[in-house]
């Protein structure tokens, strides 16, 4: 899988990770958020959170879809901040 900027994605142990952003090129490139967690995390390009590749909870398995088909009586409380955070981006505690 390759990540693609401004998209979230699910980790391995199931959280939400993102929007992930490109910044530069390095050994992990891609950076973002994710659920649960205080701290901008690093991928590499296919979503790694080790280069070497070995398998971590923190790996990106899988782009989420957005919510934009939901009726908003179907909306989670996950699906509103998720579409506050791509229209004013990541909260951070103590902002």
């Amino acid at each position: 899988m390759k990540l693609q900027n401004g998209l979230l994605y699910r980790t391995r142990s199931g959280r939400t990770a993102g929007p992930v952003r490109r910044r530069g090129d390095r050994v992990h490139p891609w950076e973002g958020l994710v659920e649960g967690m205080d701290a901008l995390l690093s991928w590499t390009d296919d979503g790694h959170f080790y280069a070497d590749g070995k398998s971590h909870g923190l790996d990106l398995v899988g782009h989420l879809r957005g919510s934009a088909d939901k009726a908003i009586d179907q909306m989670t409380l996950e699906d509103y901040r998720r579409g506050i955070a791509r229209l004013y981006g990541p909260v951070r505690s103590g902002e």
